[in-house]
């Protein structure tokens, strides 16, 4: 039985102090009273130049939020402390020092190596712990250096008070650069000709600029430049068209869960130093934190808390590494420091919300060039559906699409009613509930429908088209077309689809087209861990939540693997799975502000199309007529000559253009 823990929590916030108490129920946290009454005021005094504006006001829900997250997240500065006595010439020199790989025992090392920033890094390496210049690792994660100079200190166990601290350890330390003293690593830089400029430039005033102090104080000083700003911040100045409700909802969950009691501040956390397993004894017993340097006994398991900016493009996640996916980490955090057992739908909206703090620099890729309809994409609401036997069809339709697991999969309590064969749920695919656009919507898809399809070669309804992903998607079997399953899933989607013109734009995925090479798997998995590893874990496989007890769906669904689909479902296609991703991923990005690039999203494909997944029998019977068969169908046979490596990776173009000839 769990220790229950009261307390009483002080911590300093953008606009004040925020008292906290009973960290194991709702948060009852209350911004002070001189916060508030600045919030207010500011209120008053704010206009709203537009309908996409709102202001921290109470009265309405979107003012309260924002009230909430201007008290306890506040503003992030412009600039760090301390950057009011860098020039130019040092962050020109520490810029270089960065990128530096002289500063390691052989040459191979850089501080870009363990906190990556270049194509688009935020700082951390995605390993579970940083690999040094000889190979070894070390026993923590390496930390993202974005926004590092806005925390209270350095290092998991706060050892460096300041930037310049920090980065004297690294090149000194055996396990990562491996430098035996300062001075080896000075005549190094010493024998590169342009350093001896540089540094004078940086450090004019110094008769011997050259130092191992100054090289602490240029990368400081780069560093104290590395500040990410994502679409939270535009929703703290008032833009509400910034974040989507879903996200805003997001934001609402992670307050009153109780996340924000030590994830507070600007940068959401790097404030305070917090026991690790208040609750709950963590699985790692053998690190004890902070206690190594204080040497006290009350620092036992103690670290410093992380900050959450770009927290989705740094996993692997806690001091040590050992969890590399974002929604264990939140569900572990619950169960650990708030006493909380998650449910889905609250790690979900959570994890909604830790989206908006991701760099948007580092999360915008180039638009994707499609026709949209005039016609406006609203979804209908569920509150809207009528109260009769009709009503009753389609919200039992809406539970068995959005929870199939649970209804029609292994968490069935009835056998009979056991259909799919793995631990995805139809709204694994098809996003925000089958309602997103270009988000393989089921919006405007009973319009579509029948018709013809190539894999089968004949006109399908509805009904055949809901089987087929039930057979190859779900890994699982046929429902029978005249249950009263497949009705009421068929009326939910009618009933999204009533009020949607035959032809729309904004229906399964827009079109994509590859370049013109075979899809590198190699770079693909380096994208998967930027990007995706974070929602999906190191493995693929997704996460399945405490609360859920081992029985559940997942809240991140798996990639691959015996939880995932199949190699017969339309996701496996190198060109859909690409498409999709650009489209929609990381999760909440909007078809036409996508956050991977082309090239990058075609890369990931290919790694996921290269991963091992469920084998469906059979599928020499598909496309009866073979010139029908998709260019990027990864198993055989074919009409044409080409190789089926190619066919699953590409380039497609050739064969694309010897189609057209058949």
């Amino acid at each position: 039985m769990r220790k229950k823990l009261r307390a009483v929590v002080c911590l300093a916030t953008g606009l004040g102090v925020l008292s906290v108490s009973g960290m194991g129920g709702d948060l009852i946290t209350q911004a002070s009273a001189k916060s508030t009454a600045e919030a207010q005021d500011k209120a008053v005094k704010r206009q709203m130049p537009s309908p996409h504006t709102i202001t921290a006001v109470p009265g309405n829900s979107d003012g309260v939020v924002l009230m909430q997250a201007q008290a306890l997240i506040g503003e992030l500065p412009s600039t760090m402390p301390g950057s009011e006595h860098d020039t130019p010439a040092m962050v020109s020199l520490g810029k270089k020092l960065y990128f530096e790989q002289a500063i390691s025992i052989n040459n191979t090392q850089s501080c870009n190596s363990c906190h990556p920033i270049d194509n688009k890094g935020s700082g951390a390496d995605n390993l579970k712990t940083g690999k040094g210049a000889e190979g070894k690792s070390g026993d923590r994660n390496d930390p993202p250096t974005m926004n590092a100079g806005f925390q209270i200190a350095q290092f998991w166990d706060g050892r460096a008070a300041t930037l310049e601290d920090q980065a004297k350890g690294p090149p000194l330390n055996p396990i990562e650069m491996g430098m035996p003293d300062a001075e080896t690593l000075v005549g190094r830089l010493k024998g590169i000709q342009h350093y001896a400029a540089d540094f004078k430039d940086a450090f004019p005033g110094d008769k011997d600029p050259m130092t191992f102090d100054n090289f602490a104080k240029a990368i400081a000083a780069f560093e104290r430049t590395l500040i990410s700003r994502g679409s939270i911040d535009r929703f703290m100045e008032g833009d509400r068209k910034a974040l989507t409700d879903q996200e805003i909802e997001g934001m609402r969950t992670f307050i009153n869960v109780g996340c924000v009691q030590c994830h507070s501040g600007p940068n959401l956390g790097g404030m305070t130093f917090q026991k690790m397993g208040v609750f709950d004894k963590y699985s790692n017993g053998e690190d004890l934190g902070r206690f190594k340097v204080t040497n006290l006994e009350e620092d036992k398991y103690v670290f410093k808390v992380p900050i959450l900016r770009n927290v989705t493009l740094s996993a692997p996640y806690f001091h040590d590494g050992e969890v590399g996916n974002l929604a264990e980490a939140v569900d572990q955090m619950g169960y650990l420091q708030l006493n909380r057992e998650l449910k889905d739908d609250q790690i979900n909206s959570i994890l909604r919300f830790l989206t908006t703090l991701a760099d948007t620099e580092r999360t915008t890729a180039p638009p994707i060039k499609a026709k949209v309809s005039p016609a406006t994409w609203v979804p209908p609401l569920m509150q809207d559906i009528p109260q009769t036997e009709e009503g009753d069809l389609i919200r039992y339709g809406a539970r068995l699409l959005t929870d199939t697991y649970a209804q029609l999969g292994a968490g069935a309590k009835d056998e009979k009613m056991r259909f799919s064969g793995n631990a995805l749920n139809c709204t694994s695919c098809h996003m925000d509930n089958g309602t997103k656009q270009f988000g393989l919507p089921w919006m405007g898809v009973s319009q579509a429908y029948p018709q013809y399809r190539g894999r089968e070669d004949q006109e399908q309804g509805l009904e055949e088209r809901i089987n087929g992903c039930f057979e190859r998607s779900l890994n699982g079997k046929a429902l029978a077309v005249d249950s009263r399953e497949m009705k009421a899933m068929v009326a939910y989607i009618d009933w999204l689809s009533k009020d949607m013109p035959k032809v729309v734009s904004g229906l399964g995925v827009p079109k994509f087209e590859g370049p013109n090479r075979k899809a590198d798997v190699q770079k693909g998995e380096v994208v998967y861990s930027r990007f995706c590893m974070s929602c999906h874990g190191e493995n693929g496989d997704g996460y399945q939540s405490m609360a859920a007890g081992g029985s559940g769906s997942h809240v991140a669904p798996a990639l691959w693997g015996a939880n995932s689909y199949n190699n017969g479902a339309g996701m496996n296609r190198l060109l859909t799975t690409a498409a999709f991703i650009h489209s929609n991923m990381p999760l909440g990005t909007p078809w036409n502000h996508p956050a991977i690039t082309n090239e990058d999203a075609y890369d990931v494909a290919g790694y996921l199309s290269s991963r091992e997944r469920p084998q469906m029998s059979g599928l020499e019977k598909d496309y009866p007529k073979k010139e029908k068969k998709a260019v990027d169908c990864p198993y055989p046979p074919y009409a044409d000559d080409f190789p089926q490596d190619q066919h699953q990776y590409g380039p497609f173009q050739p064969i694309q253009k010897a189609q057209k000839k058949i």
